[in-house]
């Protein structure tokens, strides 16, 4: 084969090569250009059904791909517990532990010092009835926690934290107390006794909501209560 041949060769080979490359981006325009009218024709509609818009979905990118990530870092308390009381009474709060975990782990627990808002030590401290838990994967535990409110104030409120550790991370209950007095005491307000025994009577209907009453009262009323 002569030198001119195989240059005539070569330059159809490279022509052909390159219709084809047009040929292929022609192609791939047209499907792309296909979709998207599709795709907007698809979201007018949904757009009009009240459906919402239409979205060809075009690969997640990140939020962090051109920003410095942000930080993540673990909560300062995974829990938080407020309780109400009242000066002088004792109270229990109950709190679970949970292993989510797929192995078995040990937990350590503690209560920090309970303080008012002013940083001064509360007159009574906290205390578990729980110091260590072993849990199985999936496993919760019940921890209580007492404090005798026999020599606080009312009108306070104290803090603290229950601690959770594994091994030698802290992790947190956030707990906060507030002694408010009396002030949210539910009140019962008994009704006039005769709105137990009078009531309209109407030919259709004859009753009583309680039978009336002769003499002594039957049974032993507590509180030493005379009838």
């Amino acid at each position: 084969m002569s030198n001119n041949s195989k240059v005539d060769l070569k330059n159809t080979i490279t022509d052909s090569m390159q219709m084809i490359a047009d040929l292929s981006v022609s192609t791939i325009k047209s499907s792309i250009e296909n979709i998207t009218g599709v795709t907007g024709q698809l979201s007018k509609v949904m757009s009009d059904a009240g459906l919402g818009a239409f979205t060809l979905p075009l690969g997640k990118k990140s939020k962090h791909d051109c920003c410095a990530p942000e930080e993540d870092c673990p909560p300062h308390c995974i829990l938080q517990i407020t309780k109400q009381a009242y000066a002088g009474e004792r109270i229990i709060v109950p709190f679970m532990v949970k292993n989510h975990c797929n192995t078995a782990k040990t937990y350590k627990v503690g209560v920090r010092e309970l303080k008012n808002i002013d940083g001064s030590m509360a007159p009574a401290q906290p205390e578990l009835n729980k110091k260590q838990l072993t849990l199985d994967p999936g496993g919760s535990e019940l921890v209580l926690m007492g404090i005798d409110l026999n020599q606080f104030t009312n009108g306070n409120t104290f803090t603290t934290e229950i601690v959770i550790r594994e091994k030698d991370i802290n992790q947190n209950i956030c707990f906060k107390l507030i002694v408010d007095g009396h002030k949210n005491i539910p009140v019962a307000e008994p009704l006039d006794e005769k709105k137990y025994l009078m009531h309209w009577q109407s030919w259709k209907s004859h009753f009583y909501c309680e039978p009336k009453k002769t003499g002594t009262v039957v049974g032993t009323l507590s509180n030493n209560l005379n009838p």
